[in-house]
């Protein structure tokens, strides 16, 4: 498409409307025919940009169009279009005409540094054949035949994927290399630890998250940092990575070497990023699941508790009763209590309504009482990843850190001081039970639950991770926008500096 003439009326009518100095032009030949095919060389010319090949069909639309501005007919373009001649003489004066010259040998090396330009940011051809196209237009040449053009664009292409792999292994030290390529290398089962690191579990348990820890400490024992992402176009790195996701061991053997170790280096970043989100995904449902369940447990306790519900209302009633009747009575209200009722009773029903009264709080309680399951993964947890967050001293933090430290030393007694500003106010009640006190499965379990709930929030990121990262990722780096504002290539609707601005308001 970039080298045809377009075939829609309105993009014709559009492009090739004569003006009155192309109508001199054409009106300057004797012949119809050569009226007509100095016409469509002309627009030919201007768009695509390219010359008009012999014995070329034409577009109808285009023909009729240029027939009706100049007093011809479609026919008369056949007795044109076989004359190499006449085609080589009209177009040297077009090309005078509009100012354009040849495609020549001189235009090679500036055609193939702009597409290496362009190769750099995307591996598709036909985008680097049209930037290429738009600078010629640009530069008034002529453009060539498409297969000229379509060769650089592989030259330069071949060339960018090079330099993009050479940017991903460069520094990489001979022990990496070989870890890089274990990777790929099969066992007596035919199985290859590339394989293993892709088959993560995936259903939520403390055993599963145990399972892709371990793969995340073999991809982090190799050693690949994640910026070297960055030495590279990230749109080329995107080619990379999503292809070294996809292709098997035995493809990989098959590659070149730097190819191949690219690509493995591509697909260590990406699994460092998916293993570390996919244990920060099953931790979130694990905690979900603890509260579905504890949930389920004080539903079930409230169900049982109906009954005794019931009962204990009656008796209230009839004590109350009874009360009420000593005093109008002017009965002695303990006697009445320890002859009707007696007190050991009463003392049950208290007891009754004190459990029915803890029945309607938050059901915190039971979360706590289903710590086990906390304690089978939260070691695991907070041992694998690094947690940062914006905040200087977050207290949260450093109760991440007190845990660690005790589950690291085998103890099972919190130190003496153990950060407590961060847990909110429904906590406070299970986890301080009384002043000065601190109940450690609670606290253990708090500490995980309000680390869920900033991780949700983005108020706390991880090292490594792709789901739960900096704000700052997101933005674009410094280095880049530092060089899109030197090159005015910062594509805002307003000037990008205050001076200009100001100048353009004044004139305003």
């Amino acid at each position: 498409m970039i080298f045809d003439p377009p075939s829609d009326s309105a993009t014709i009518e559009r492009l090739f409307t004569l003006g009155p100095d192309d109508l001199a032009q054409v009106a300057r030949r004797r012949r119809r025919a050569n009226r007509l095919g100095y016409a469509v060389q002309l627009c030919y010319l201007r768009h695509p940009g390219r010359a008009l090949l012999p014995s070329e069909a034409v577009p109808a639309l285009m023909l009729s169009l240029l027939a009706d501005q100049i007093g011809c007919r479609i026919d008369d373009f056949a007795d044109y279009s076989a004359r190499a001649t006449t085609l080589r003489e009209h177009r040297a004066e077009i090309e005078a005409y509009l100012g354009l010259r040849a495609f020549d040998r001189i235009d090679v090396r500036s055609t193939l540094a702009l597409g290496s330009e362009i190769a750099t940011s995307t591996d598709r051809g036909e985008a680097i054949v049209a930037g290429m196209v738009n600078r010629l237009r640009l530069d008034r040449i002529v453009l060539p035949a498409a297969s000229t053009l379509e060769r650089l664009a592989l030259i330069v292409r071949a060339h960018a994927r090079k330099a993009a792999h050479a940017g991903l292994i460069r520094d990489c030290s001979a022990d990496q290399e070989a870890a890089l390529e274990r990777l790929i290398a099969s066992d007596d089962n035919g199985r290859t630890r590339l394989g293993w690191l892709r088959e993560w579990p995936e259903a939520p348990s403390a055993s599963n998250l145990k399972g892709i820890v371990e793969r995340l400490d073999a991809v982090r024992g190799i050693g690949i940092a994640t910026d070297r992402a960055r030495r590279i176009h990230a749109a080329r790195y995107a080619v990379i990575a999503r292809t070294a996701g996809i292709v098997t061991a035995q493809h990989l053997r098959r590659l070149e070497r730097p190819r191949r170790l690219a690509m493995l280096v591509a697909s260590m970043i990406e699994m460092e990023a998916a293993l570390t989100d996919a244990a920060l995904v099953m931790v979130e449902k694990m905690v979900g699941a603890l509260f579905r369940r504890a949930d389920r447990t004080r539903s079930d306790r409230l169900l049982g508790q109906a009954r005794m519900l019931k009962d204990t209302a009656r008796f209230h009633v009839r004590l109350g009763r009874l009360l009420v009747d000593a005093r109008a009575s002017g009965r002695d209200a303990f006697r009445t209590i320890d002859d009707r009722v007696g007190w050991d009773q009463l003392e049950r029903s208290i007891r009754f309504a004190e459990d029915l009264t803890r029945a309607a709080d938050d059901g915190l309680e039971e979360v706590v009482e289903r710590y086990p399951a906390v304690r089978r993964f939260a070691p695991t947890f907070l041992a694998a990843f690094t947690f940062r967050t914006a905040r200087s001293g977050d207290p949260l933090l450093g109760a991440i850190e007190a845990l660690r430290t005790m589950y690291r030393d085998g103890r099972s007694v919190l130190p003496k001081r153990v950060p407590t500003s961060f847990i909110k106010p429904r906590w406070h009640k299970v986890v301080q039970p009384a002043e000065g006190t601190i109940d450690r499965r609670a606290y253990e379990i708090a500490v995980i639950v309000h680390l869920r709930e900033r991780l949700g929030s983005g108020s706390i990121w991880v090292d490594g991770s792709r789901a739960y990262r900096t704000l700052d990722d997101y933005l674009l780096p410094v280095p880049a926008f530092e060089t899109m504002r030197t090159d005015s290539d910062l594509r805002l609707a307003v000037p990008s500096r205050f001076l200009n601005g100001m100048r353009n308001g004044a004139r305003c």
